[in-house]
């Protein structure tokens, strides 16, 4: 969908639009070895206590105005906001062992690179769409940043920043994100509107930008369509479970969380959690977040250990290790604030963890009797305290919703059938925090 961008009052009335694209050169990054897992309260927990990001993205050379045009009419920005491309024939798009189709008013230029592949596709405007499909795992948020970047301040004025969807396209969310800026030029201020995709595939991810003013739907549906029909012979194995969730302020979304039950090759059992946050700081900027998980199950369900990640502007918050010792003993050891931390703690119960797969089937088992329940059990959240579990509680009332807290933190709404979120809203007044669960596959 598009949003409505106001116009910006330029010099002597005039703007126009530069002809220019991004161009990426080079990609870094690097795939969580072993990332965070979240339980059923990830993308609040993340929103209230501190998250963030710190994979790589592809940096490129800043948006710079082309030339000017030989005449200066006047420009018509919201006329140039809502320019779309017509329709264009679908194109087959093949490298290394992937495949995907993609419209386009030309054949789409491959070029592959170490941890990449680049494509440029041709709309038959001033600027191409330029894709890049990485064979790693990458922190969603950190490489829209990265993009975002791209818009180097010393150089352009932006204007306004918003994520304006997040949606569910081959079992992996997409986020898009777009950017208006100004740029000065001698003929006045130039109007650029950069729009980014992000799909966070788990083998592929796929960054998609486009640097022209208008041609937001044309974008979408572009990268829509090389997510949904993207396939590759080098997939991430398929998962036991996964569902999708997204956070919205309002109507407007502005994160996801995805989780993985996977089962390795000699049987070992983890949820694989990730998730992005992309927080209105102010109108020209976004407090981008990332949190990632990877939790070891035994048999019962119950945390035999794992790795939590949780960064965000390209520095790590925490990364902390916890593994399980005898006696219900767990030990954590790794950083904060860049600070080393190492202890060993007792859940109260003197019991070993519930893994999100655990409590999410002791919330399915109670959710199948009638009446009201009251379901207490500790749990480890390290961007609440990583040195010790939290106390949650899960209540249901005689109307059927279900209070889910922790701490000072309440959310209110319902549980799926599975035990997992199904809608929750923070019930801690305006703006409207909503989690809402988009997709879903399997069984626990």
């Amino acid at each position: 969908m598009a949003l409505s961008i106001p116009g910006a009052r330029l010099d002597d009335g005039r703007l126009i639009s530069p002809t220019t694209t991004s161009s990426p050169r080079r990609a870094r990054g690097r795939a969580p070895g072993a990332v965070r897992g979240a339980g059923l309260l990830a993308l609040p927990l993340s929103l209230l206590a501190g998250c963030g990001g710190s994979t790589g993205a592809a940096p490129a050379e800043a948006p710079a105005p082309g030339p000017e045009p030989a005449a200066h009419e006047p420009f018509d920005l919201e006329k140039a906001l809502a320019r779309e491309a017509g329709d264009l024939p679908v194109r087959e798009v093949r490298a290394a062992d992937w495949s995907a189709r993609a419209f386009g008013a030309g054949e789409p230029k491959i070029e592959p690179k170490e941890k990449l592949v680049a494509i440029t596709i041709p709309l038959g405007t001033d600027s191409a769409v330029e894709c890049f499909v990485y064979n790693t795992m990458l922190d969603s948020g950190e490489v829209i940043r990265n993009f975002i970047e791209l818009l180097d301040p010393a150089k352009v004025e932006v204007s306004r920043v918003v994520p304006w969807e997040v949606s569910v396209h081959r079992e992996s969310p997409a986020v898009f994100v777009q950017a208006l800026y100004l740029a000065p030029t001698a003929a006045g201020k130039a109007a650029g509107l950069l729009k980014i995709a992000l799909h966070a595939d788990r083998a592929h991810p796929i960054a998609c930008l486009h640097d022209e003013v208008g041609y937001v739907r044309t974008f979408e549906r572009l990268a829509k369509g090389i997510f949904d029909s993207f396939d590759s012979k080098s997939a991430a194995p398929k998962s036991e479970y996964t569902d999708t969730l997204i956070l919205r302020i309002d109507k407007a979304p502005i994160g996801f969380e995805t989780s993985d039950l996977l089962k390795d090759e000699g049987g070992q059992r983890r949820w694989l959690s990730r998730s992005a946050t992309l927080l209105p700081r102010d109108p020209k900027s976004l407090e981008i977040e990332d949190d990632a998980s990877n939790v070891l199950i035994d048999a019962q369900g119950r945390i035999k250990g794992g790795v939590w990640i949780e960064s965000s502007a390209g520095k790590v918050n925490h990364r902390i290790e916890l593994s399980q010792k005898a006696n219900h003993q767990y030990e954590y050891s790794g950083e904060v604030e860049g600070k080393k931390v190492q202890g060993t703690f007792t859940p109260s119960a003197k019991a070993w963890l519930a893994s999100p797969v655990a409590t999410a089937s002791e919330l399915s088992r109670l959710l199948k009797k009638k009446g009201s329940f009251d379901f207490k059990q500790q749990e480890y959240a390290p961007s609440v305290d990583p040195t010790k579990p939290v106390d949650v509680q899960y209540a249901r009332d005689a109307s059927g919703s279900v209070t889910v807290s922790l701490g000072p933190m309440r959310l209110v709404g319902s549980l799926a059938p599975d035990g997992r979120p199904e809608a929750f809203e923070l019930s801690s007044g305006p703006p409207r925090l909503t989690l809402q669960r988009a997709y879903t596959r399997g069984k626990l």
